[in-house]
């Protein structure tokens, strides 16, 4: 990682407990000039800022986007190429469904230097919190993370690649949960199979 101007820094913040940030994250923030935040991001996080550090809030809930990805993504070039370190703090872990890759291809085709501090994902984290391992040994031996925007086309168990995927996570599936599991069982899931929908992920209010 690296603290120096004209630089960005890509932190997942964890999924909601402000406990599952990590220490590198902490640091980043520490030394940021400027921090894009998102709304899944805990505000707590943001208690670890320099007072004087300039605060953008970027949105990024589920249908509730204040500022669009290509605008955030000039942003952080731009904060960067007037010499700023520049985090950019996520849900999460920034490659898990957070496009962080696209945010670092931007700075990448700009010319920005960038790292990446990886975060907690709540697809392990929040079932862990649960008390459900996504992984057991002679009960399920790997696991896939899907999106439930995305729930028309589900994980493929008639793919040979996938046939051996025993725990099936669905991020962001609330509002399609009827089509996941429904979609699921068509592609040959018992439709007796254990399942948890959890919401608040990590909170007081799991």
């Amino acid at each position: 990682m690296s603290t120096q101007r004209g630089h960005v820094t890509l932190a997942g913040a964890g999924p909601g407990d402000p406990g599952l940030i990590t220490v590198a994250a902490v640091r980043a923030l520490e030394s940021a000039d400027v921090v894009l935040y998102d709304a899944l991001a805990s505000p707590d996080a943001l208690g670890h800022c320099r007072p004087d550090v300039e605060l953008i809030h970027v949105g990024k809930r589920s249908g509730a986007h204040s500022m669009s990805q290509e605008a955030i993504n000039a942003l952080l070039v731009a904060k960067a190429t007037e010499g700023k370190y520049v985090v950019r703090l996520k849900g999460g872990d920034p490659f898990v469904f957070g496009r962080g890759g696209e945010e670092a291809l931007a700075c990448r085709t700009a010319g920005v230097p960038f790292s990446v501090i990886p975060g907690v994902t709540s697809a392990v984290a929040v079932p862990a919190y649960a008390g459900i391992p996504v992984t057991h040994r002679g009960l399920a031996r790997s696991f896939a993370v899907i999106t439930g925007s995305e729930a028309g086309n589900p994980v493929s168990f008639d793919d040979p690649a996938t046939t051996e995927i025993y725990t099936v996570i669905v991020l962001m599936g609330a509002a399609a949960l009827p089509e996941v599991a429904h979609r699921l069982i068509e592609a040959g899931r018992a439709a007796e199979t254990p399942a948890a929908s959890i919401s608040n992920g990590t909170l007081p209010a799991q």
